[in-house]
């Protein structure tokens, strides 16, 4: 099964923007490092139920603009255009390799698998693979992660007591994106759910719910706090 691995937020001063959150909710973070070779670095929250949030910014415009990684192109673009906030999240799987098979199969379009690393504030590197689907128009999918070892901190003290619940993302047509969510990730049958008369549906995974409604944007959900 999938798990909600991280939320992306876009931002010109990562730690600003967490101390800022912690302020508000109460919930811890850290410097994660710097992708020298993206010309990023990000500051992180890691929450109880293995996921974290990832405050993301661009140190390097010119290597950040060059990057032929998706998520760090749309990191660039959004904050080019002076659009800050969540912009992207990740789903965790340990069988990339997998997904590439039937994704190719079934003839899905996507970009990758990109290798990912890290250095960390203690000296040490960490390695990931990033796999993105392609979605027609506008509409932007999930990417696939898969970690080399544990992202986890060593320290449990950088590990917050709350826990993440909820992934929302807007979408344009809800029916397609269904389709398209089953098609892609092989979330099977989600439940329908109603807000205000408008539906909604909900898939589980492995340490949360993830949500599809009407409408744009992305907002996860934690115990006592909404980003």
């Amino acid at each position: 099964m999938l798990a909600f691995d991280h939320l992306v937020i876009a931002a010109n001063h990562p730690s600003q923007d967490q101390i800022a959150f912690k302020e508000n909710y109460r919930i811890k973070g850290f410097p994660g490092g710097r992708h020298e070779f993206w010309g990023t670095f990000n500051h992180l929250s890691h929450l109880q139920n293995d996921c974290y949030l990832e405050w993301i910014g661009v140190e390097n415009e010119k290597t950040a603009g060059n990057s032929d990684n998706p998520l760090i192109q749309q990191l660039a673009l959004a904050l080019s255009c002076g659009r800050q906030g969540p912009i992207q999240f990740a789903l965790r799987t340990t069988e990339m390799n997998q997904f590439i098979h039937i994704w190719d199969k079934q003839g899905i379009p996507y970009k990758g698998p990109f290798p990912g690393r890290r250095e960390k504030t203690d000296g040490s590197t960490l390695k990931w693979r990033m796999l993105f689907p392609e979605a027609a128009g506008r509409n932007t999918l999930p990417f696939l992660i898969e970690w080399e070892g544990s992202n986890r901190p060593k320290d449990t003290r950088f590990i917050n007591p709350q826990a993440f619940q909820e992934i929302k993302t807007g979408v344009s047509d809800l029916e397609q994106a269904v389709d398209l969510y089953n098609r892609v990730y092989g979330l099977g049958t989600p439940e329908t759910l109603k807000e205000k008369s408008t539906p909604s549906y909900s898939w589980d995974l492995e340490n949360g719910k993830l949500v599809l409604v009407q409408g744009e944007g992305i907002h996860a959900y934690l115990e006592g706090a909404k980003i």
